[in-house]
């Protein structure tokens, strides 16, 4: 296997990764379905098509959106010849999937998690029983040899959907994470076909300082390493400084790779300029000090480069936070570590600092992150760590679909309605566009309104848990669709509906909350109903979580009666009023949901968003 795998990384110009390749080759040797995960620009398409490729086998490969069809991947029937010979072979055009399930041959489909549900459904019973139904030509079995290859991104990433688990549980899962500073060099080499081993090394470290910045919620990927060479040699051949030219190569291959937390407030682009020639001015100055050190004292890779104190696998270590957040602020107290600076504030064993941890904590009373670029630098990992949780938690959105029959305006649109079509042709020369109509399923989209109590009883790990129930909604809904209130002595809305605000920003504007005063569940429907009259769709609820118990306000029932419908998830508790809860609900023509405890709240939160989804 050793011999096959350095072959691979010959044939293929693969550095590293001979885990994943030898993990990848057992599993397709014994014929199953491989699944690919890891970031942008890790490599992931690069592997998958080389096992292809080394196996010698016939692949077919799709590219995954979210307007990928059914009919692509299986097949469609041409609507002319349809009404000339009818349903039959002959009038079907074969998609990917058939061709490779008829060839024994592989599937590759990149990006697997941007496809639409539907897409997922028709793969199934393929992967699992190599069975494929067509409409009006019946069962397809496959042949021998046919697997199933995929790559996709981590579910965090804009534009992906969640897998469902029985679809997950038919592949062979392989991570991929950025890989080592000597390997990302040696890629960058080969790949800028660079002669100039202390340029390369350079732009490795500037791109890899972008991983674990705290004001950038992406980092680049080693593609940025890779321009920033080839840009910085072609300005050096046209007279620029080298200092000058590889910060500029620098902003330019890093702005379109990286993204800017949404906590700055300045403009995007001015922002992320200044973060970008902030974390080059850092690195290149410190590089430049290295370069500058007798070259035998330095510690060194085993392809006999300088070594610094980088970070491996995307994860920072304490000096590199340490460098990182001295480019947020640059007053001399920011040489405290970050680590030690949570574990005082924070109250916590250094070795229990991690983002959940620090969810559970900021909206306790009395904690306060002074420190400029900490309290932004937490709310990023805790944020990170609540829609973690919540996309472990969540499938695939199961939402409504209703059946539409309209002319067709694109290739693929739908099945072809035959007798609506014959209806509109007959008698007519020259048939126009509008005359062909196609049946297809649409999405029937709900928006909802949640309401959450945060009173001083949900400061801490309650506030937490109630930020992971709100992030399954928010990853499962349109950004569009679901607007969040919360309510204490005074109601906001800290997410409208009409407004698309990122699951990011829904968690990130609930741990901030201050949890404090008293209950008023009145006045939080009030501003649920006022956020109901944002939205245009006429499939509308109210969700609200609460235990029934009021501090403030009148008698919230009056209001709950004006809901179209409105859903309780009572939080049970010693105090609870579950009564209360019962005439809300009915009122408001919804249903109560128990919630035993607010642990078992985000996981019941999917039971929940299931059905009004549905």
């Amino acid at each position: 296997m050793v011999n096959v795998v350095r072959a691979i990384q010959d044939d293929h110009r693969i550095v590293g990764r001979e885990d994943e390749l030898t993990l990848a080759l057992a599993v397709l040797q014994t014929g199953r379905h491989v699944l690919f995960e890891g970031a942008v620009g890790v490599g992931k398409t690069t592997v998958a098509l080389a096992v292809c490729r080394h196996l010698g086998r016939t692949t077919w490969r799709v590219d995954g959106d979210d307007r990928y069809s059914e009919s692509k991947l299986t097949g469609w029937f041409d609507p002319p010849l349809v009404l000339k010979k009818g349903y039959c072979d002959e009038t079907f055009f074969p998609g990917p999937l058939l061709h490779a399930m008829r060839e024994g041959s592989v599937l590759f489909i990149n990006e697997l998690n941007r496809m639409p549900e539907g897409v997922q459904n028709v793969l199934l019973p393929a992967l699992d029983e190599g069975l494929l139904t067509l409409p009006r030509l019946g069962e397809v079995r496959a042949t021998p040899g046919f697997q199933v290859i995929a790559t996709q991104n981590p579910s965090e990433y804009i534009a992906t959907a969640h897998l469902s688990e029985a679809l997950r549980d038919r592949f062979e899962h392989i991570a991929l994470d950025h890989q080592s500073a000597p390997e990302e060099e040696l890629i960058v080499r080969a790949e800028s076909w660079s002669d100039d081993d202390l340029l390369v090394w350079r732009a490795v470290a500037v791109t890899r300082a972008t991983r674990v910045h705290p004001k950038l919620k992406k980092g680049a990927s080693v593609r940025a390493a890779i321009a920033m060479v080839t840009m910085a040699e072609q300005l050096r051949a046209e007279g620029v400084d080298e200092p000058a030219a590889l910060r500029q190569a620098a902003v330019a291959a890093l702005s379109t790779r990286t993204e800017v937390s949404d906590d700055l407030d300045a403009d995007f682009g001015t922002a992320l300029d200044e973060i970008l020639a902030a974390v080059a001015d850092l690195e290149l100055g410190e590089l430049q000090d290295v370069a500058a050190a007798p070259q035998d004292r330095l510690p060194r890779h085993k392809d006999g480069h300088p070594e610094r104190n980088v970070t491996t696998r995307g994860r920072a270590t304490p000096v590199a936070i340490e460098q990182v957040m001295q480019t947020c602020a640059p007053e001399p107290e920011m040489g405290l570590e970050a680590i030690e600076y949570f574990t005082e504030r924070l109250r916590l064993p250094a070795d229990k600092i991690d983002g959940w941890q620090i969810a559970q904590r900021l909206t306790k009373p009395g904690c306060e992150l002074g420190m400029p670029g900490m309290r932004e630098y937490a709310e990023r990992l805790a944020v990170r760590s609540v829609l973690e949780r919540a996309a472990a938690l969540v499938g695939p959105l199961r939402g409504a679909t209703h059946t539409l029959v309209e002319p067709m305006r694109e290739p693929h649109q739908g099945e072809l309605e035959l007798d609506e079509t014959l209806e509109n042709l007959l008698g007519k020369e020259f048939p126009e566009r509008q005359d062909w109509q196609v049946e297809h399923r649409e999405e029937r989209r709900t928006q909802i309104v949640l309401m959450l109590d945060t009173s001083l009883s949900m400061a801490g790990a309650n506030m937490a848990l109630a930020a992971v129930a709100a992030a399954v909604l928010a990853l499962k809904m349109r950004p569009e669709d679901l607007s969040v209130v919360v309510f204490e002595n005074t109601a906001e809305a800290v997410s409208h509906l009409e407004d698309a605000d990122p699951p990011e920003h829904v968690v990130k504007e609930m741990l901030r909350q201050p949890c404090r005063g008293y209950t008023d569940i009145e006045g939080g429907l009030l501003m649920g109903l006022r956020e109901l009259q944002r939205g245009r769709n006429p499939r509308k609820y109210g969700l609200l979580i609460t235990d029934g118990v009021y501090t403030r306000g009148g008698d919230p029932t009056q209001v709950a009666a004006r809901f179209q419908h409105l859903f309780v998830l009572l939080t049970e508790d010693y105090k609870m009023n579950e009564m209360l809860c019962r005439q809300m609900a009915s009122v408001g023509k919804g249903q109560l949901y128990r919630v035993r405890s607010l642990r078992e709240l985000p996981r019941r939160m999917v039971d929940v968003a299931d059905r009004l989804l549905r």
